[in-house]
């Protein structure tokens, strides 16, 4: 069923899709006009934008006047031409600071803690801590349980791994805060370093229970924009959970995870 509304004076459809949900036609077009501009990467007149989404030109015309007005599009009246703005890229920062660079990933680490059966961790470094920022688990009876705000010492478990490796830490700090570890399978400072340097070849960390007994975790890098590891991405499940082949999946879905929210963090928020 349509139903007809008045936009600037221009009558513009309102659609009733199948849930029964209302969509304002002027606001459907708005978003084509948007979409269309970022898909071609180049700037066209608006008899061409018109008649590429079968918009008629006078409520084309109208929608993309409001658009310019809002700086969402910019128009060139030497070419006659419109195009995205920096307004656009401003409503993506203010989405994307503040917590939004895990929002965006949001549905990812629920799909991935599902298949694998794991808790995907979110942690951030809080200087001599890493503190749990966020958390997705897949749900069962039994799982690896951990709490929001909780902290660690900066170089605990397969996440420790990872920040002597990515960290930006020199060898001194890396003892240091290596010493403050209380490992309920200890081992020497040279095989922690070891393990820094084989996690600096594959770009991923593992600790099968030295940190806590029972315990399983792999972890890989949250880069910042100086190129340091500052966050990590940690999936945890039971020692002997999982197999080699399952171990190197994760890993490299962590990795493609970890690198979606490096690219899309604002500054230095996740």
């Amino acid at each position: 069923m349509n139903v007809k509304q008045s936009v600037d004076g221009v009558l513009m459809p309102v659609d009733t899709i199948a849930d029964g949900r209302k969509q304002v036609g002027a606001v459907v077009a708005a978003t084509s006009v948007i979409e269309s501009l970022s898909a071609n990467h180049r700037r066209h007149r608006m008899t061409a934008i018109a008649r590429e989404l079968k918009i008629p030109v006078s409520s084309c015309f109208n929608i993309l006047k409001t658009l310019v007005n809002e700086q969402i599009l910019d128009f060139d009246p030497e070419t006659k031409t419109y195009g995205l703005s920096y307004g656009l890229v401003e409503i993506a920062r203010h989405y994307l600071g503040h917590g939004g660079a895990l929002r965006v990933v949001a549905p990812l680490l629920e799909q991935l803690a599902q298949h694998y059966e794991v808790t995907l961790v979110v942690w951030r470094r809080s200087g001599k801590n890493m503190v749990v920022v966020d958390y997705v688990d897949h749900g069962s009876a039994v799982r690896v349980h951990i709490e929001p705000g909780s902290r660690f010492p900066l170089l605990a478990g397969a996440m420790g791994r990872v920040l002597g490796a990515f960290g930006g830490l020199t060898t001194r700090e890396t003892l240091h805060f290596f010493s403050r570890v209380k490992w309920d399978s200890p081992f020497t400072f040279e095989q922690f370093m070891a393990e820094v340097s084989a996690t600096a070849d594959r770009g991923w960390a593992i600790d099968d229970g030295s940190f806590s007994s029972g315990i399983s975790t792999i972890s890989v890098p949250i880069f910042n924009r100086h190129q340091h590891a500052d966050a990590v991405l940690s999936a945890t499940s039971f020692v002997n959970q999982l197999g080699d082949r399952q171990r190197r999946d994760i890993a490299e879905d962590l990795q493609s995870v970890a690198h979606l929210i490096a690219e899309i963090r604002v500054g230095d928020d996740l």
